[in-house]
């Protein structure tokens, strides 16, 4: 049959060059499949030695072991693969192949593996099938902050402090009039040597309108159960241990101090999402989303560190968008002050009061779209790989 499709063959030492007449016939095959359908008909197994010659042997566990070929290959690992979870797939491929050599080079990220060819072949098949079913997803995240601001000061300003001036002279020296001063009224109709000043009073009507707005658009590109983060802002460095006591002279005069321990805070904006893929039409996202700023309070000159965080999961459709979260913090507060006494009594305590309204509205809205970029796993078709048996495994010619 090696003669028919222009093969050339050798046989192993001990196989035996006669017995049993068998018939064997086959129609429209190629040498692959004549050559395998042969072995199973004559207890035999071919190792390929060149392009165009192979060696027969008889077909036992320990012929198998002595001649089979040993390869070494090495497969490149996707990095969206966590240690964890390419431990499992490798144990799992262990087992299924029994494979004996199987490393992980962290270097360059890839497997190698070193055993003979009826294992290493539906390995790497294998582990190629397991690395290929992770869906990616693009997702578009918009953060928007509105800010509005209104504040108003209205009422009159009367002068509540009144100060007396003698009119008189002090060792013929003439009292002069302090600044600030520009009307008196004297007790007695001038016939008293001390005067006051008269009260000044002042409208005033203020109004100061504010209005921001910041709009953020960014995208993070995610495998399924991979978290993907993003921040927007600064680091502050913030202290976390120093000392505090008398400082201990050392040697030859010199004094040591203990170094500062501080560490770096991520100020700004914070968004992590983890996308779950179900199947073609919706995915699900986990999101851990907070907004942290400088608050301007210290505690033993450690800053006071505000923080907002939204925590939820939104099921969405491939490309919809949802308004996930909002932080509103609407502000209304009003002070009243004026002179004392008067500003209490009703109608007429309005010539002597002021009034500041403050109103302010502040609103934070994360919007976000998921699309799909790659098919899930129940989309993608699982090719089936010819293993053979226990003791007679499939050597791929």
């Amino acid at each position: 049959m090696a003669q028919a499709f222009g093969l050339e063959t050798i046989y192993a030492g001990d196989y035996p060059q006669a017995g049993n007449s068998i018939r064997f016939q086959i129609t429209g095959a190629d040498y692959r499949t004549a050559l395998h359908d042969l072995e199973a008909a004559t207890g035999s197994f071919v190792i390929p030695l060149s392009a165009r010659l192979f060696m027969v042997s008889q077909d036992t566990p320990q012929k198998r072991t002595d001649l089979e070929q040993t390869i070494a290959i090495s497969i490149p690992v996707p990095q969206a693969l966590t240690t964890q979870e390419l431990t499992e797939i490798a144990n799992a491929v262990k087992q299924v192949t029994n494979i004996d050599k199987l490393a992980w080079n962290t270097t360059d990220g890839t497997i190698v593996i070193r055993d003979r060819v009826s294992r290493v072949l539906p390995a790497q098949a294998l582990l190629q099938q397991l690395f290929a079913f992770r869906s990616e997803i693009m997702i578009d995240v918009e953060f928007l902050e509105v800010s509005d601001r209104d504040l108003a000061n209205y009422g009159f300003n009367v002068t509540n402090a009144f100060q007396a001036i003698y009119l008189g002279k002090i060792l013929n020296n003439v009292v002069t009039f302090p600044a600030g001063a520009t009307s008196l009224f004297s007790f007695g109709g001038g016939k008293t040597l001390i005067g006051l000043t008269v009260a000044q009073a002042q409208a005033m009507f203020n109004e100061t309108i504010s209005s921001s707005r910041t709009l953020l658009r960014t995208q993070l590109r995610a495998t399924e159960g991979q978290a993907a983060t993003f921040h927007s802002g600064e680091k502050f460095p913030v202290i976390t241990s120093q000392y505090a006591g008398q400082v201990a002279p050392a040697q030859q005069g010199q004094v040591y101090a203990p170094p500062v321990s501080f560490t770096y805070e991520d100020l700004g904006f914070n968004l992590k999402i983890t996308p779950h893929v179900h199947g073609m039409g919706e995915t699900t996202l986990t999101i851990d989303s907070s907004f942290e700023v400088l608050t301007g309070q210290s505690v033993n000159n450690l800053p006071i560190i505000g923080r907002r965080q939204l925590t939820g999961e939104v099921r969405l459709r491939d490309g919809e968008w949802a308004i996930v979260g909002g932080l509103m913090n609407p502000v209304d507060s009003r002070s009243v002050s004026g002179f004392w006494g008067l500003s209490s009594i009703p109608l007429l305590g309005n010539l002597f009061k002021q009034v500041s309204h403050t109103k302010s509205d502040e609103n934070v809205l994360i919007a976000i779209r998921p699309r799909l970029l790659t098919l899930p796993p129940d989309q993608n078709l699982t090719p089936r790989l010819r293993v053979g048996t226990e003791t007679r495994p499939f050597i791929p010619l």
